[in-house]
């Protein structure tokens, strides 16, 4: 299965600068909304196809909220970023 990957490149103040790379792939058949969240303020969504990954960074607070389509309403869960967390030393 081919995987497209997408880079937020969203510009973030110079004095967070202990964002770390994350990467969340969607491996449901559904298309996804995802939000990284940290509190109430949203610091972007994103459209994410099914087997679709994507990279983001994102300060240690921050979540990611995840939308999923069902037949009768929306399924909705949370993972903390700090468990999409990629460690630049890491080869796949």
């Amino acid at each position: 299965m081919t995987y497209l990957l997408s880079l937020l490149t969203t510009k973030f103040p110079s004095e967070e600068s202990n964002r770390s790379l994350c990467y969340y792939i969607n491996n449901t058949s559904h298309v996804q909304v995802i939000r990284a969240m940290s509190g109430v303020t949203c610091h972007f969504e994103r459209g994410v196809f099914s087997g679709e990954g994507i990279l983001f960074e994102a300060a240690p607070e921050f979540y990611l909220e995840i939308y999923s389509p069902l037949i009768h309403g929306t399924r909705s869960s949370k993972i903390d970023c700090k468990l999409l967390h990629i460690n630049k030393g890491e080869s796949n």
